[in-house]
């Protein structure tokens, strides 16, 4: 599959606005992705310090002509031996999710002076707010995702499986049932 030409007008703005942050943006099948550069020694120092424990990758895609969607991609990361790595594990979030951190370490730094060595703020959206503004500019129509729309239909089912539940329940307990 490849990109509409807005989708490509979308990845170029997206790459600009990615330029001198800690966000990388690459081209795939389907689209493009964002996520955080953790590689790149300019930033792995900082993401290490902080104790960046996981990786928020956001796949775009181009379902039809003037839509993209964006699936979030939560993995954990591990750190060995001061390099990060996408760690083998059983959690895994796929969607539409929102994050949001905040960590202040005091304490002392290689000199014995005591004072703030970590302060670092996270949010989920700060990667997909890279992409929706740009696309906005655009023109152009987000849409849910795959995954996204999933998670709804499995929600509307559970939501009605309660209700069912409960109607019966109280017909039960009406009609003395219980008691």
């Amino acid at each position: 599959m490849t990109m509409p030409p807005q989708g490509y007008e979308l990845f170029r703005r997206v790459q600009q606005a990615a330029e001198g942050t800690p966000y990388v943006v690459n081209e795939t099948d389907k689209g493009f992705d964002v996520t955080l550069n953790i590689v790149d020694a300019q930033w792995y120092g900082l993401f290490n310090k902080a104790g960046l424990k996981k990786v928020f990758i956001h796949h775009v895609a181009f379902p039809d002509d003037g839509t993209y969607a964006i699936t979030d991609d939560a993995r954990t990361l591990e750190w060995v031996a001061g390099s990060p790595r996408i760690g083998g594990s059983m959690e895994r979030q796929v969607g539409r999710i929102k994050e949001f951190g905040v960590q202040k370490v005091y304490a002392f730094d290689e000199h014995g002076n005591f004072g703030k060595q970590v302060d670092y703020a996270f949010s989920s959206d700060e990667g997909r707010g890279l992409i929706t503004g740009r696309a906005e500019q655009l023109g152009l129509q987000e849409v849910r995702g795959g995954a996204e729309k999933i998670g709804l239909v499995f929600a509307v089912i559970g939501i009605g499986g309660a209700l069912v539940t409960l109607v019966v329940l109280l017909i039960c307990w009406q009609a003395g049932v219980f008691g």
